[in-house]
């Protein structure tokens, strides 16, 4: 027996190398397709008679164990045929993908495996592919810079022809790349997008030109679930000597395929869920005129399989969808059979969010939501579903550290979901958030702010100004305090903004980006 292991790598460079909008979608496209069409019709091209039900415990040939968020995991009899598969979807990823990096290998198990178990081999394949990775050129070198040839308008690389841009209403060079992904677009990307959030094709399209000309800021966020690497690495089970139990292949490969579907369905769920729940509070907030495109959030799901999601949204709908997915994946798999079964409980996941303006090069947004992802709401994913959000207002290399260090101490990340409700949780909520942005909302019966803007803005540059033994922004909330000692509703407002202090900075970064609480 052997285990083939494909994997495209480098997916976010892939699909953020450009900043065209099209470009992106036809990209994230290009992606799905490697388990979605490549692997399934190269199967069916080895074993005419291939289909999904396929079992090697069953006598097949042939068994498609895991496919989504481009990985496939393939168990084939044969190793000759399992090699030939490697070769004709890598092959068929030069031709249709150039520039999408896609690796696979080969781990014998059973007999023709030294008796290696089907976990190991699973182990073994993933430490492997690294190594190939590493051992091979990277897709860059595909694209040779001499002679002398005129540079993508889009990306920089090596042109290959020259296309009409509609939109520019002129022609543009065009490298391979941004060929394949535009093709991609135009083909197939919105059908895939909009069955995914459930909406007609035409939305779908007509968010993505939105994204592209008309919003002011956009968001990437991107969101992961948290242990479930050493979820599927304890599929295997535990004896009373704490050693791996004697569970056969069949079942750790029923297991697999089992647990994979569930942890992808709910992540599906979640994200129409999420859609759903972020279009009603900007209709009960009076915020969705201008927003809601058909009645719909803009949001597009550029990779959305397993516990993986990254999407592309207005940013006037970041922070609410992204609070409302990760509620409600925990929901989701709370709720599932086959993953209660596993561990007992729902799974948690952590989410980065990154705000920009629109021209903003969208690798960089990717590599904050990333960081801020990894750094900040992964830091508490023993206590539950956290994010982390940042809005940039200028035009530099994101760096979260210069991002953070101006105010001290960070409160980030924000609990969600079931954790927040917790008394006993150490870290800040999002309703915490919420409650200093709805602060700095308040207005007194004459409309005026309780809180003038350019007091709220006073008390932040006191926290850049402060210096060991010498707490400049807590300074000028006493003499706040002092100036309002009369006023109830203004000393109220104070007290929401100082507990702590230093959550103010997200309160008024988020001001603009989090629709108004209900009553």
């Amino acid at each position: 027996m052997n285990l083939v292991l494909l994997r495209t790598e480098g997916n976010q460079r892939f699909i953020f190398a450009s900043n065209k909008r099209q470009e992106i979608v036809g990209a994230s496209e290009l992606i799905a397709r490697l388990d979605r069409i490549w692997v399934l019709e190269e199967l069916q091209n080895l074993f005419p008679e291939f289909d999904r039900s396929w079992r090697i415990g069953k006598g097949d040939d042939a068994e498609l164990l895991v496919a989504g968020a481009g990985t496939a995991t393939v168990l084939v009899k044969d190793k000759e045929l399992a090699k030939k598969l490697v070769t004709q979807v890598t092959s068929r990823a030069l031709r249709e993908a150039p520039g999408l990096d896609v690796c696979g290998v080969v781990v014998p198990y059973g007999p023709s495996g030294k008796g290696l178990r089907l976990a190991d081999a699973y182990s073994k394949a993933q430490r492997q592919l690294g190594m190939v990775r590493g051992d091979r050129p990277g897709p860059q070198v595909r694209f040779r810079r001499l002679p002398l040839i005129a540079e993508c308008a889009s990306n920089g690389l090596p042109a290959a022809e020259v296309r009409w841009e509609a939109d520019e209403k002129t022609y543009q060079p065009r490298s391979a790349v941004a060929v394949a992904k535009l093709d991609a677009f135009r083909s197939s990307a919105f059908g895939r997008l909009a069955q995914a959030a459930d909406m007609p094709p035409e939305t779908m399209q007509a968010i993505v030109k939105r994204l592209s000309f008309e919003v002011d800021w956009v968001a990437v966020v991107h969101a992961d679930g948290n242990r479930l690497g050493g979820l599927f690495k304890g599929l295997q089970g535990r004896s009373e000597r704490d050693r791996p139990e004697e569970v056969s292949d069949e079942e750790y490969a029923a297991r697999v395929r089992c647990l994979s579907a569930a942890v992808d369905a709910c992540a599906r769920r979640a994200f129409k869920t999420a859609l759903g729940r972020t279009r009603e509070d900007l209709k009960d907030s009076g915020a969705d005129e201008g927003v809601l495109l058909d009645g719909q959030p803009p949001v597009v799901p550029l990779v959305l399989g397993g516990d993986d999601l990254t999407v592309v949204c207005d940013g006037r709908v970041a922070l609410t969808f992204t609070r409302h997915y990760l509620e409600a994946f925990e929901e989701t798999t709370t709720g599932h059979e086959d993953i209660r079964r596993v561990v007992g409980d729902g799974l948690t996941a952590a989410a980065g969010v990154a705000i920009v303006k629109q021209k903003y090069p969208f690798h960089f947004a990717y590599d904050l939501c990333e960081e801020l992802m990894n750094r900040e709401a992964k830091a508490v994913k023993d206590t539950g579903s956290a994010l982390a959000f940042a809005v940039l207002l200028d035009s530099a290399a994101a760096d979260l550290t210069r991002l953070r260090a101006p105010y001290g101490p960070s409160v980030s990340p924000y609990l969600v979901g079931k954790a927040a409700k917790r008394a006993d949780a150490r870290v800040q909520r999002w309703e915490e958030l919420e409650r200093r942005v709805e602060a700095l909302r308040r207005r007194g019966p004459d409309g005026e702010l309780l809180i003038p803007r350019g007091v709220a803005h006073d008390l932040r540059e006191g926290l850049v100004l402060s210096e060991e033994g010498r707490n400049v922004a807590e300074s000028r909330l006493q003499q706040l305090r002092r100036r309002y000692a009369e006023e109830s509703d203004r000393l109220s407002v104070l007290d929401t903004l100082a507990e702590p202090l230093a959550g103010l900075p997200d309160a008024m970064a988020a001001l603009a980006f989090l629709p108004a609480r209900k009553a």
